[in-house]
């Protein structure tokens, strides 16, 4: 059975899109490991708030999609050139219908590498030119699969932080017309220790 969503502080849906057979349901499996194949979930701790993150797996993207959830994966397997290919594709869907949901790229199967038909440097070309974070993982052996979850909560749980800071500024009237947007984008970047350890240094985050 589904918690009970009103007894969390937060509620975030994660969607993890991207071509067949590419390890959507098993990358998802090894962060969430409640529920069914279509819908699961997890619980987690963060900055001594209930977070609740619930999470469905498609191939396709639609409109309505923008207003459903809160952070996107987007999966392409390394064996598969067709499968990345697919993911820009997607991507450029995306962009259609919003360009303000926290967004990833995750490269898997990395455990059969020796496989791989990408050209490294052509994805994180790709990378580059649409400011995005690129994850290299394996679901199969649960290798780094945690770290791109962890940067999107991050994502998530900082724009709360902005927009409080933005009520309390407006409340107090001292918001200055002169401040510099914050960025709408990431620059490209292989996880570093500081991304590994988001959830565990700068937040607290509990699987439960």
């Amino acid at each position: 059975m589904a918690p009970d969503r009103n007894s969390f502080d937060r509620v975030f849906k994660f969607v993890i899109l991207g071509g067949k057979s590419v390890g959507k349901k098993t990358l998802l499996r090894s962060f969430c490991t409640e529920g069914d194949d279509e819908s699961i979930w997890t619980t987690l701790t963060v900055d001594e708030e209930k977070v609740l993150i619930e999470a469905t797996v498609t191939q396709k993207w639609e409109e309505g999609m923008s207003q459903e959830n809160d952070a996107i994966a987007l999966v392409f397997s390394t064996t598969d050139v067709y499968s990345f290919e697919y993911t820009l594709e997607l991507y450029n869907e995306i962009q259609k219908t919003t360009e303000r949901i926290p967004l990833v790229f995750i490269e898997n199967k990395m455990d059969i590498v020796e496989n791989s038909q990408m050209e490294k440097s052509l994805v994180e070309g790709e990378m580059r030119k649409k400011h995005k974070r690129l994850y290299r993982v394996s679901a199969e052996k649960e290798f780094n699969v945690m770290h791109p979850f962890a940067y999107l909560i991050e994502k998530l749980t900082r724009q709360k932080k902005d927009v409080n800071a933005n009520e309390r500024k407006q409340s107090s009237s001292v918001a200055s017309s002169t401040a510099s947007p914050p960025s709408s984008t990431e620059a490209w970047g292989e996880p570093n220790a500081a991304d590994s350890n988001a959830l565990s240094t700068n937040k607290k985050c509990i699987l439960m």
